[in-house]
């Protein structure tokens, strides 16, 4: 196969106008180089493709067959680069996200409609699950992106950390008094404890501050998300963990109260995260930079 497209350019210009004259211009090149182009083609194919006549020049019958190709050939390379154009322009695109479904309920979806707002073309595909498969999903390519908490290894991951989240310890307050607690530590003697699965990279989190403070904590409920946590604190159940910012209506109406411990949960980061060693998409880049401005 012939590796000029110049070539084939200039023969479609020609076969176009019929007119090697016409065709030196449309295409901004000398007459000479129009029919030494052609010429070159035509030997490097061992077919002629033009006759000249009084008028101009016409296809021959190899031409015409040639031409049916390269017209589509060249409408096909003129689409991808109308495609790429607005694919830079970001008037198309698409982006896979990876979230867990208390970081899309509370982080991801508080923000997701401005940027839909403002990069209507750019389509997003939302894969709900646990961030370890987030992870996973990265690994495999499944996704673009991540929204996840953390900590974990970040050896082969970026990570764009985009806050603060401090989880806390709370209870409904008539819980509380039914406990005899004269020391804020007494909670964990005294008090009944629901935590997210062990799976959950927040539970992993908190039982690794457990472990770092002699803290045995065996709990009464384990729950695999964190706003099904909330409502059992909410009736009384007894005390868990939570991100602090997820629960400020609650804290802020008395519904729930933040029960101080010493020392505190320390505070993690939640961010994007992606494949360090896979480049991302212009939808991808668009969506970390959106919501990076935001922080």
């Amino acid at each position: 196969m012939n590796k000029d497209l110049e070539l084939y350019k200039i023969f479609y210009t020609v076969a176009f106008y019929k007119n090697i004259s016409r065709a030196a211009e449309a295409l901004f090149i000398s007459q000479p180089a129009v029919s030494k182009s052609i010429k070159n083609l035509e030997n490097a194919l061992e077919v002629k493709l033009f006759s000249r006549n009084s008028k101009g020049v016409t296809l021959t019958t190899e031409g015409k067959i040639f031409y049916e190709y390269i017209e589509k050939a060249l409408t096909i390379i003129g689409d991808g680069e109308k495609t790429l154009a607005e694919l830079k322009s970001k008037q198309q695109g698409m982006i896979t996200i990876g979230v867990s479904t208390t970081l899309c309920k509370h982080f991801l979806l508080p923000h997701l409609k401005p940027f839909m707002n403002r990069y209507p073309n750019i389509q997003v595909k939302i894969i709900n699950n646990t961030t370890f498969a987030t992870l996973k999903h990265i690994d495999q390519g499944i996704i673009d992106v991540g929204i996840v908490g953390c900590p974990f290894s970040l050896s082969s991951y970026t990570f764009v950390k985009l806050a603060d989240i401090q989880d806390i310890f709370v209870s409904e307050p008539e819980y509380l008094k039914t406990i005899n607690i004269t020391e804020p530590n007494d909670i964990f003697k005294k008090c009944k404890f629901m935590l997210l699965e062990s799976d959950n990279i927040t539970r992993q989190y908190i039982d690794q501050f457990f472990l770092e403070n002699n803290i045995f904590i065996k709990p009464e409920i384990e729950i695999n998300t964190m706003d099904f946590i909330i409502e059992f604190a909410k009736i009384g159940l007894g005390i868990t963990v939570v991100i602090k910012s997820f629960i400020e209506k609650e804290l802020a109406e008395g519904r729930l109260i933040e029960i101080p411990v010493s020392p505190p949960i320390p505070p993690r980061g939640v961010g994007i995260i992606h494949d360090k060693n896979k480049p991302l998409s212009i939808a991808a880049e668009t969506f970390i930079s959106y919501f990076k401005a935001l922080t």
